[in-house]
């Protein structure tokens, strides 16, 4: 697959290369900086995928930009980033004219999937602003006090037993409240406990 970034954060670039690179081979990779080192990489190569941050589109603005993409082959994925709602984009998607919108501070694991969905031909795009989740439902809030109690700890870096000891309750009530939490969010893997922390504010 070539791909495309056009970020300027530096940190920024490199992570979502790792991230892509976990959901699919990567054949060749250009990186922008600038608006200038994206038209001209839009004008000079052909791509499987381009992943833009909305911040790069420059002085021609998001059309200019978007009618360059048009020139990409027709399987080509094109995808963009930004840090707030912008209309023009969502129509943009809506009109097949993109592939995938998502938000700045999607967590590692919506992005995983989102760009699984983008590289597969799914239209997809990652919402999280205020209480909302990727699909734009509320939170799930159907933890019992106690398993809020033992999410708050697991997410602050409390162990098994140290919870255990904190609430008076045995090693054994504390695993399974943690297996009851991890089925009703959905977790598989230790990271998103933390991103849920963050979307539920326990940190």
């Amino acid at each position: 697959m070539r791909v495309l970034t056009a970020m300027k954060h530096e940190l920024l670039r490199y992570g979502l290369i790792q991230l892509i690179k976990d959901v699919h081979p990567i054949e060749s990779m250009v990186m922008s900086e600038s608006a200038e080192e994206l038209v001209y990489a839009l004008k000079q190569y052909a791509f499987d995928l381009i992943v833009i941050d909305v911040r790069l589109a420059g002085p021609g603005g998001l059309r200019n930009i978007v009618s360059l993409l048009e020139t990409q082959a027709p399987g080509c994925k094109k995808v963009f980033m930004y840090t707030e709602p912008v209309r023009e984009l969502e129509d943009m998607l809506e009109t097949n004219k993109l592939d995938g919108l998502f938000y700045e501070q999607s967590s590692l694991n919506e992005l995983m999937v989102f760009f699984e969905k983008v590289i597969s031909g799914e239209k997809s795009i990652l919402k999280v602003f205020g209480d909302e989740n990727i699909h734009g439902e509320e939170i799930p809030s159907d933890l019992s006090p106690r398993e809020e109690e033992i999410f708050t700890l697991k997410v602050r870096g409390y162990s098994v037993l140290d919870s255990a000891k904190l609430l008076n309750i045995s090693v054994k009530t504390v695993e399974n409240h943690r297996r009851n939490i991890k089925k009703k969010l959905n977790i598989k893997k230790n990271h998103e406990w933390y991103e849920w922390g963050k979307r539920l504010g326990n940190i």
